[in-house]
């Protein structure tokens, strides 16, 4: 093992890297825990397909395919993770849980907090969110790191890095709980009539707000900006209030 790491470690002293493939390596190094054998893996990862048709690039030198296998092994190690964590959890808590942190929104935040934005080469302008890009991005490293150092050293990139140091696994176990279904369920066992009144923000017209009403009496608010999560905000203030 000291061997391979030795020889690879010569060979990156005499090799000749681009500054830009220095900056790759640094961030590979710091934020992943990664000496790259081949950086090539790693430019086409960061590579959006908003740069093809630039003349320079095709689509076999972005990041799609990249990303098809990222997704996978992200899934595999994201699933292995919860199986051992959650040993008395059934598939479908699982499930919600795996799903609420490979869905893109949450991968595009667990990008920018490992400041994968840094080195992202995308054309500006394109279609897709930056939020969107990240998230590619982030899976398509996973596939990367796969190819270049086997899946044990992918495993544990995720488990040690994204898990331990870009994701709050604790909020993600918190938003995941449905506190309007597990209020609506406490109002029906003790016969009591619930409402959610769910009205645009007179303070501001881009967020609603919604009180949640028990027996016709205004029990907790909440705002966001949309219906459904202003619903979820209130009645997760309604079931600390209940203290369910």
């Amino acid at each position: 093992m000291w061997a391979d790491f030795l020889a690879l470690a010569i060979f990156n002293i005499f090799r000749s890297y681009s500054p830009k493939q220095k900056l790759l390596i640094r961030y590979l190094k710091t934020y992943w825990g990664i000496q790259p054998k081949e950086i090539s893996w790693y430019e086409k990862a960061v590579r959006h397909k908003s740069l093809i048709g630039s003349g320079k690039f095709t689509h076999t030198d972005c990041n799609e395919r990249l990303e098809l296998l990222g997704d996978a092994v992200l899934d595999t190690v994201i699933t292995e993770h919860l199986f051992s964590l959650f040993p008395e959890k059934d598939e479908g808590y699982l499930t919600k849980i795996r799903a609420r942190i490979v869905n893109r929104q949450m991968l595009g935040e667990v990008g920018k907090q490992a400041q994968l934005n840094t080195v992202i080469e995308a054309r500006i302008g394109t279609d897709d969110s930056m939020d969107k890009i990240i998230g590619n991005a982030l899976e398509a490293l996973i596939g990367a790191i796969y190819l270049d150092r086997g899946f044990e050293q992918a495993r544990k990139s995720v488990k040690q890095n994204l898990l331990a140091k870009f994701l709050d696994l604790d909020q993600v176990l918190q938003e995941s709980q449905d506190y309007k279904s597990a209020i609506i369920e406490w109002a029906q066992q003790h016969k009591h009539k619930i409402q959610f009144d769910t009205t645009d923000s007179v303070a501001d017209d881009q967020m609603f707000e919604c009180i949640v009403l028990i027996n016709n009496e205004p029990l907790a608010s909440g705002k966001e900006r949309s219906k459904k999560k202003a619903e979820q905000v209130a009645s997760k203030l309604a079931v600390k209030q209940l203290n369910l």
